[in-house]
């Protein structure tokens, strides 16, 4: 069989047309679903995941600031209803305007309940004091923190280490669990 330069020219002339009018039908598609939000949301098909930059998130109940979330990350999981987050920062509010912050390396914040978990180095910082850990959760609808690993908390007169903790932000009372060990100082700690 052979194949002629006319044959060829045919050939690369049809190609060029199916592509052209591909790459144009793609340009089309996507001009027309941009001017149009809801037609675009629509597209966009169940169960996909998405990734997002420097998420914050602030959160009121009855026109009073509970906390604010920072993270540096997000990937959305449909399907689960959660926001994974990355190089989290979390400022929770007590009721005596003071202020309890929270730093981990991941967690998972869940969007119907707003309640989290957070993993990788956790610490939390109120006042003087420090507390590390490797796991803890948030329950929203009672404000409370709440870690099953071991705790560690460390402070200008004290150092406390315990299996567990429960901590009440409404309250701003702390209850630890499990082998609780408590070294107080005399003189205190200079920063």
């Amino acid at each position: 069989m052979k194949v002629t330069s006319r044959k060829v020219k045919i050939i690369l002339i049809a190609l060029s047309l199916i592509l052209l009018g591909g790459v144009a039908g793609v340009f089309i598609k996507n001009r027309y679903l941009s001017q149009d939000p809801q037609k675009l949301i629509a597209s966009i098909q169940q169960n996909v995941s998405l990734s997002i930059r420097n998420i914050h998130q602030v959160s009121t109940r009855n026109g009073v600031k509970e906390w604010i979330l920072d993270a540096k990350s997000a990937h959305v999981v449909d399907e689960s209803k959660q926001l994974m987050l990355e190089d989290i920062t979390v400022v929770y509010f007590l009721k005596d305007e003071q202020v309890v912050h929270l730093t981990a390396g991941r967690g998972t914040l869940k969007t119907e309940t707003s309640d989290m978990e957070v993993t990788d180095h956790v610490v939390l910082k109120y006042s003087q004091y420090t507390l590390e850990t490797e796991q803890m959760t948030y329950d929203h609808s009672h404000h409370t923190l709440t870690s099953s690993s071991a705790v560690k908390i460390s402070g200008d007169t004290v150092n406390l280490s315990a299996g567990s903790m429960k901590y009440d932000i409404n309250a701003n009372q702390v209850w630890f669990q499990q082998n609780v060990g408590v070294i107080f100082r005399d003189n205190p700690v200079q920063q």
